[in-house]
């Protein structure tokens, strides 16, 4: 959205750049004769003078009251409370005797969130609360006006992926990563604000040149916590649900309105589109507390970060946060020459209380860590042919992703305590050869010649002359 910003500025009979500390330690009495480099004897006294004069009016009780007045609530640029804060200020100017005091405004792109959330999805559910905690010692933490966590400038979008930890996101930390095998390409990437310090918005430009699909930027008490101290309101140390805000605009290419780059924002001004600008970032980012991103480290599974990537949290900091893509495949054929008692259905009544156990599971939010794909063939009596089509469908995919297959085949023909050993006799691993029901016809196989040495054994003999 486009709103306006009210800049202020005002002018004097000449142009002072002042600099000035109020306490009274610094109220040095300077004799009028004390020489001052570049000042004749005579100027230098008058400059005594009027520097003495200028020193004894700023007060530090003064200086609260402003103060107080300043920070009693929030105020956001482009804010209600910031631009009546721009009229406070010019009209105390004024009064203060400053001339040409002048209102300005420029139409600029401005960032604000509608909404914003941060779930975990697996392998536990876990939703942020992307907002601090308020505290009795401080009344203003309890003020609704105090926005949760976000980025100024970040892109909207919503993304799903696994999260990978980069320390602290800076180049060298992608080439650690890159040579652990590990890619953060179309993931989210989850880094420290710290350890080396580097500016949010150069973590949020390495990102996307590094094609994260998002960034999670968090302050960890290695750097702002417990780890350096007591934290607030005992001490001056972030507590747990601390968020740093601020903008991640690549202000540092561009600085200003990102949609009028080397000119002013004036009313009618051109503007380019916001997906031509370069400062605009093309990730969604979030800041976020120790407290929130805690759950998303500590229930990483991947290869252990080295000791300089870990920081104060009693949990061991890991790259990733997932196994690769990998299935495992269930199945059995459903066709029967005529009732199919045994074979399929036996089996297939099996499986359909296997789907409906796992389906309870992930409703009460358990998911497996491997993808778990489950078939129901036709034709196998004839030909294998279901299963044989599919297979030859998805070749390619199975062939990256499939690591075991599980046979459902029939199950009341068997004794219930061997029902499972026999299955995990047919778990088959697949080492990489093409599938085309290889593992399958395998576990069949082995099945038959179990089920006719069984059939050979009970049947009756006779003897013909």
């Amino acid at each position: 959205m486009r709103l306006p910003l009210r800049n202020l500025t005002l002018s004097f009979l000449s142009l002072l750049i002042l600099t000035f500390a109020l306490s009274a330690q610094l109220k040095e009495n300077v004799s009028p004769a004390t020489p001052i480099l570049g000042f004749s004897p005579a100027h230098a006294v008058t400059e005594h003078q009027i520097e003495s004069a200028f020193q004894s009016i700023p007060s530090p009780d003064k200086a609260r009251q402003w103060h107080r007045t300043f920070t009693a609530e929030p105020h956001p640029a482009a804010s209600e409370r910031n631009n009546y804060l721009a009229d406070f200020i010019a009209d105390a100017w004024r009064k203060q005797g400053w001339e040409d005091v002048t209102l300005r405004r420029y139409d600029v792109l401005h960032s604000r969130p509608r909404s914003i959330s941060l779930e975990m999805t697996e392998p536990v559910p876990f939703t942020a609360s992307l907002r601090e905690d308020a505290y009795d010692i401080d009344p203003d933490t309890k003020n609704p006006a105090v926005s949760g966590a976000f980025f100024g400038y970040s892109a909207s979008g919503d993304v799903t992926a696994e999260v990978v930890y980069a320390h602290s996101g800076n180049p060298e930390d992608y080439d650690l990563l890159r040579k652990n095998g590990i890619s953060v390409r179309g993931k989210i990437v989850l880094v420290r604000y710290s350890n080396p310090y580097s500016y949010r918005g150069f973590k949020a430009l390495t990102a996307e040149r590094e094609g994260a699909a998002a960034l999670l930027i968090y302050s960890d008490p290695a750097e702002d916590g417990s780890t350096r101290g007591k934290v607030f309101p005992d001490g001056p140390w972030g507590p747990e649900s601390h968020i740093q805000r601020g903008a991640i605009t690549y202000d540092y290419i561009v600085p200003g309105d990102p949609t009028t780059p080397g000119w002013a924002s004036v009313p009618g001004a051109r503007h380019i589109a916001p997906e031509e600008a370069r400062s605009l970032p093309k990730i969604p980012a979030l800041p976020l507390s120790w407290r929130d991103a805690r759950p998303l480290l500590e229930n990483m599974n991947g290869p252990e970060a080295p000791k300089d990537w870990r920081g104060g949290l009693p949990i061991a900091y890991r790259f990733s946060g997932a196994v690769p893509d990998e299935w495992v495949l269930l199945g059995n054929h459903r066709d029967a020459w005529v009732f199919g008692g045994v074979d399929p259905s036996s089996g297939t009544a099996s499986m359909m209380e296997l789907t409906r156990a796992l389906g309870e599971l992930k409703q009460r939010g358990l998911r497996p860590r491997r993808t778990i794909v489950v078939c129901s063939w036709d034709g196998e009596e004839y030909a294998l042919t279901g299963s044989t089509e599919w297979g030859e469908q998805f070749a390619d995919e199975l062939k990256k992703k499939l690591v075991a297959y599980w046979l459902l085949l029939r199950r009341c023909s068997s004794k219930p305590r061997k029902t499972f050993a026999r299955l995990r006799e047919n778990l088959c691993t697949n080492p990489g050869a093409p599938p085309r029901c290889a593992i399958r016809k395998r576990a069949l196989r082995r099945w038959t010649a179990r089920s006719s040495k069984r059939a050979s054994e009970a049947a009756p003999t006779t003897r013909s002359s």
